[in-house]
This record gives structure tokens, C-alpha cells and sequence, in this order.
């Protein structure tokens, strides 16, 4: 038993038992998922925040101490200790997030190969427990929507262009869309922030930040579409899941403030 997937393939042939349909497994999962990482998430969300508002306060403090780094560094310490904001704090929970995606992933190929006649049986049950376990003769249920949750948008848009294409389209172009309503959320206010931005210091530094808050906020969505591409559905419907149980967690953030 592989300790680290087992957890993940339980969850899922849990699900799968429970709603007859591996695609309402997975999005099940993908919401107890958020849910169990809400203590490391939210803590998160709300230091992120703080960080963007602090930005007008640091830049003050980078052109006040531009010729003393090691004041820099003090004061910068000094203000994150006085407001309450750990810089780092973001870093556990999304290198914990990609672990996650990593290990779900093998879980779902675990599965999805069995399906297909490349995997193992035995292999599968040994990481289930007694009550979940496959039969022999099982065919599993990987139909979602119309779609065979193992394909991928680049072989199913081989068969032409039609009402199969909805669900990929929407897995693809939705997590995009989430991706970038996340990306401006977390962004400074372009009218009131950027005005203090502008006072504080008035460089070539500002127009680079914003250049690159600005790809940043494109690009990510653009990556997902693109490498969305070639992933199989069930990845994309656990991706698409997580990205809007994630904007939703920020918004509860942002009305809480």
C-alpha cells in the first residue's frame, strides 16, 4: 500500500460507490480536499491581502533607504512585525496545493490505467480498503456529461468539433477565468493603491512590478489553457473544482475584512 495515494484512491472509489459516476467522485473529492486545507488556506489568503496593502507603506521604506540595503531589510522586518504579516507564509500551502495535485493525480492514473486494461487490479485493491475493493469483472462508470473522463481535449477535438467539445471547453476555459478572477483579486486597487504607489516612489522599478503583475495575470491563465490541453478531463475537473472553491474562499476573505 502506497500511504500517500492510498487516502486519495479511497476518497475516490469511495465517491465513485456512493454517486455511481467517477466524475461526481472527483469533484467530491476535490472539495473535501479544500475543505481539510482550509486551516493552512485562509490564513493564507488573509496575510496575502495584508501584503498588498502594506505595498505603498514598502515602497516608501525602499526609496527612503535606496543606498542601505541592511536598513532596508531592518525596516522592512520591523513594519511586517508591527502589522501582523508573515512574508513567508504563503509558501507551505502552495508547495502543499502542487503536492496534492501531484499525488491526486497518480491516484486518478492508478485508476484510470486499471480501466483501461493497463494497470493492475491487485495493485488498485491493495491500496483500498475491504469495503471498497474491485471486483474482477467491474467496469467502472468514467462517463461525465457525455465525456470519457480519461480522454484529453487534443484527442477528443480529433473527432471534430461538436457537443463533445463542451465539457472540455468549459473545464479549460473556466479554470482560466478562475484563475484570472483569482490573480485580480489578490492584485493592489488600480485606483486607490497605485495613487499612494505613484507618491511614494516614481521610477522605472514601478513601471517593471506593474509589467509583471500584469503577465502574471495573463500568463497563468494562458499556461492553463495550453497545458490543459493534453491532461485528461478527470485532471481538468479536479483543476476546474479547485480553482472555483479557491476564488469562493477568497471572496468569503475579502467580505470579511
Amino acid at each position: 500500500m502506497n500511504i500517500l495515494i492510498a487516502p486519495f484512491i479511497n476518497a475516490l472509489i469511495g465517491f465513485y460507490h456512493l454517486f455511481g459516476s467517477f466524475g461526481w467522485a472527483v469533484i467530491a473529492v476535490t472539495v473535501l480536499i479544500r475543505i481539510l486545507l482550509i486551516p493552512l488556506v485562509l490564513p493564507t489568503l488573509k496575510s496575502s491581502k495584508k501584503m498588498m496593502k502594506l505595498q505603498p507603506k514598502l515602497k516608501k521604506l525602499q526609496e527612503e533607504y535606496k543606498n542601505d540595503k541592511k536598513a532596508l531589510a531592518t525596516a522592512q522586518m520591523e513594519l511586517y512585525k508591527r502589522e501582523g504579516v508573515n512574508p513567508l507564509s504563503g509558501c507551505l500551502p502552495q508547495i502543499l496545493q502542487i503536492a496534492v495535485l501531484i499525488i491526486f493525480f497518480s491516484a486518478f492514473n492508478m485508476v484510470v490505467n486499471y480501466s483501461m486494461g493497463k494497470g493492475n487490479l491487485e495493485v488498485v485493491n491493495k491500496n483500498l480498503i475491504p469495503a471498497f475493493q474491485l471486483k474482477t469483472d467491474h467496469q467502472m462508470n468514467l462517463m461525465f456529461w457525455g465525456s470519457d473522463l480519461r480522454q484529453t481535449p487534443g484527442v477528443i477535438s480529433k473527432q471534430g468539433w461538436g457537443l463533445n467539445m463542451l465539457l472540455p471547453l468549459f473545464l479549460l476555459l473556466g479554470s482560466a477565468v478562475l484563475q484570472f478572477m483569482s490573480s485580480k483579486l489578490m492584485m493592489p486597487n488600480p485606483k486607490a493603491d497605485q495613487k499612494v504607489l505613484e507618491k511614494a516612489t516614481k521610477d522605472k522599478e514601478d513601471d517593471m512590478m506593474g509589467a509583471m503583475r500584469t503577465q502574471s495575470l495573463y500568463m497563468m491563465p494562458a499556461m492553463t489553457v495550453f497545458l490543459g490541453w493534453s491532461f485528461n478531463l478527470g485532471i481538468l475537473l479536479y483543476w476546474f473544482m479547485n480553482s472555483l472553491v479557491m476564488y469562493l474562499q477568497q471572496l468569503m476573505v475579502e467580505k470579511s475584512k
